[in-house]
């Protein structure tokens, strides 16, 4: 179906003003087009947004992993102690085990991040199912009030 028809058979059966009692058949037939037509596009949409959002996570766990393995890599080369001044005392703590703290603190990031995202996910999509709903429920209306 091209895109105009689409759009026209979206459109169309809002626009009832003038319709005579031979009509009748043709505004049913046109709504139950206009409700099939919603139901498919709700659908499209959610499916299209599905795959959008497993792609982007997979590619953020993915980038996230590199990340990991550069700083990784990074702390091996760190020395096992701080310069020191002479005279001074030597730190309390090593580079290796501040870089091993910001690692911890990281994941602990991504871990509530990625948990954050999935809840915002799945609070699209309980609200696109409540639109799905709410056209499906005005179509009965629509349809009734036309009977």
């Amino acid at each position: 179906m091209s895109t105009k028809k689409a759009i026209q058979g979206f459109l169309f059966p809002m626009m009832m003003y003038g319709w005579t009692e031979d009509d009748k058949e043709s505004r049913k037939e046109q709504w139950k087009n206009f409700k099939s037509t919603m139901e498919t596009f709700l659908d499209q949409v959610q499916e299209m947004q599905k795959t959008a959002m497993e792609a982007r996570k997979e590619q953020w766990n993915k980038t996230f992993a590199q990340l990991m393995e550069m700083q990784d890599n990074f702390a091996a080369n760190l020395p096992e102690e701080f310069p020191t001044l002479p005279g001074m005392p030597a730190s309390p703590v090593t580079p290796k085990e501040v870089m091993n703290k910001v690692k911890d603190f990281q994941e602990t990031v991504n871990k509530h991040a990625i948990e954050q995202a999935d809840s915002r996910i799945e609070f699209i999509k309980k609200g696109q199912e409540q639109v799905k709903e709410i056209v499906t429920d005005a179509v009965k209306s629509v349809e009734e009030k036309a009977e």
